[in-house]
């Protein structure tokens, strides 16, 4: 296994000025995105108010079940005696979800160890499951590569209604049928018997999806001490009730302020991803097993359309005395976060990271400001037949990413054996068919009105039936000359499925079945730069 690191341009305009030191950007942040923003930003924690001995408690309680390496303990040793933390988070999707939650896992614990170096006082890593959110079709898919496409495996999730992915009980029997399909279409190797029983162990000891994913987590991590909480935790839940109280009472000036940075955004030429309204509430609410969004009318929280009403006050009494009935959304969430933990850094993706652009007034009216905000580690894994496949073709990882040299490849291909004679043939009669069709048209229109239609729709079928045998001929062409097509195919559906990287696609059981079970742990023995530069590991 070795890593060699290129800067590849992002997609987003935001992510590319945020990570580049734009100024447009930049203002909307309290820090720079860079390890020397560290020291500033632990001064300011000094005053950070938590109560660390409840919260580890907190901790210590959640991840119990999994077990606490010698590792997790030594950190919920150090977070008690004042450490710092760098947070990361996610969906608890199934077999962890695409690669970049495990990626976001090792950045949290590489960027913690860098900044324990430089900074000479222990910072630890954590982790916090999304275990509220009820988005359950996020979570429920798996991708793999069938007959040289990139398919996706849907997992039904409707039997679960509006539960959260920590509420909603897994219908076991259901999910084993879809992983045990998932599994078949892996190639057989001496890792997948070892992989199956892994996965189907940790499910049948899980009752949500949550637990599922927490299980998996602890495995991939637990000799790195990484901390790890549920969001949705009940115990969690009752330390946060002041701060959600504290929320319902700024709730109309924190939506207010997003709203106007988002406004503020787009006249800078950015996205505005949360579509924030200054009616919002920014919360969640628990009723009869649904989760709501809250929103505000006049003096009122309601939910459902209205349907449900509840008073400030009333509202206040369900986060003092019931706050597991309230969940935080993508702007209170961040506010929870460093309400709960003396956060240095947060560790995020593109897309959270456009969230947190417009949330530096909402925490300034909470009296907090952003922590340093760090795009994630981005990595792409090249195993060994990809890499014979770039070597076969003289092709490097940033010919295929950045210049789109595979597809220019098969066009290149298709032209050079194209059968021009007769497809020149087939459009030469398309043209007289054509031709001849005006005549016809012409001659029954004179006769009737009514049959222009007919001819003009008799002609298209024609047509259609050119068209099909151009088709099958290029059908065949590509047949005859399939394995350059199919290694092209190949190539672009290990390292830019779907267009885009593999990190977003892929779970890291595909990996894992071809490399083996130390995956993860490898990856984290890797020099890797905590840097803006995409990391190509080769397997």
């Amino acid at each position: 296994m070795k890593v060699e690191e290129h800067y590849v341009e992002p997609a987003s305009k935001l992510m590319s000025d945020y990570i580049n030191g734009r100024p447009a950007i930049r203002q909307y942040f309290s820090y720079d995105p860079q390890m020397e923003s560290f020291e500033e930003r632990l001064q300011k924690l000094q005053s950070h108010s938590v109560d660390r001995q409840k919260v580890a408690g907190i901790l210590h309680n959640y991840m119990a079940p999994n077990g606490l390496s010698k590792a997790a303990k030594q950190n919920l040793a150090s977070f008690r005696e004042g450490a710092p933390v760098v947070v990361t988070g996610q969906q608890a999707g199934l077999l962890t979800g695409p690669l970049y939650t495990v990626h976001k896992a090792i950045s949290v614990i590489v960027l913690a160890k860098q900044a324990s170096e430089q900074l000479n006082t222990k910072v630890v890593p954590v982790f916090w499951i999304a275990g509220e959110d009820h988005d359950l079709a996020e979570i429920s898919h798996l991708y793999r590569e069938v007959n040289g496409r990139v398919d996706k495996l849907n997992i039904p999730h409707t039997e679960y209604g509006k539960n959260s992915a920590s509420s909603a009980m897994l219908n076991k029997p259901k999910i084993a049928s879809f992983l045990e399909e998932y599994f078949r279409s892996l190639p057989e190797t001496e890792h997948s018997k070892e992989l199956h029983d892994l996965a189907f162990g940790f499910l049948e000891s899980s009752l949500s999806y949550t637990d599922f994913f927490a299980s998996l987590l602890h495995y991939f991590f637990q000799e790195e001490g990484l901390l790890y909480i549920d969001a949705a935790d009940q115990e969690f839940r009752k330390y946060e009730s002041p701060y959600f109280m504290e929320m319902i009472e700024r709730a109309e000036d924190i939506a207010e302020t997003v709203a106007a940075s988002e406004e503020s955004l787009l006249k800078d030429g950015y996205t505005a991803v949360i579509g924030a309204e200054k009616t919002a509430a920014n919360l969640f609410i628990t009723v009869k097993g649904e989760r709501l969004l809250l929103e505000r009318e006049g003096a009122e929280f309601v939910a459902n359309n209205g349907a449900i009403r509840y008073t400030k006050e009333q509202l206040l009494d369900v986060a003092e005395k019931t706050p597991e009935l309230l969940s935080n959304n993508v702007v209170t969430r961040p506010l929870m976060q460093e309400m709960v933990f003396p956060v240095l850094a947060f560790v995020g993706g593109p897309g959270e990271i456009a969230y947190w652009a417009a949330l530096k007034g909402a925490f300034n009216v909470v009296g907090m400001e952003l922590p340093v905000i760090m795009p994630r580690l981005s990595l792409t894994l090249v195993n060994r037949q990809t890499q014979r496949l770039l070597d076969k073709y003289n092709l490097s990882f940033l010919d295929v990413a950045k210049d789109q040299q595979v597809a220019v490849m098969r066009n290149e291909l298709m032209e050079s054996i194209r059968e021009q004679e007769a497809e020149e043939l087939i459009v030469g009669i398309q043209q007289q068919l054509e031709s001849a069709y005006e005549d016809i048209h012409r001659q029954f229109s004179s006769i009737s009105k009514g049959l222009a239609p007919i001819v003009e729709k008799n002609l298209q079928l024609h047509i259609k039936q050119l068209h099909f045998l151009k088709n099958k001929l290029q059908d065949e062409v590509v047949l005859q000359n399939s394995i350059e097509f199919g290694h092209y195919a190949s190539i672009e559906n290990e390292l830019l499925p779907n267009g885009g990287f593999q990190e977003r696609i892929y779970s890291p059981f595909i990996y894992m079945n071809q490399y083996g079970p130390e995956l993860v742990k490898d990856l984290l023995a890797l020099p890797m730069q905590y840097d803006k530069n995409h990391k190509i590991i080769c397997l």
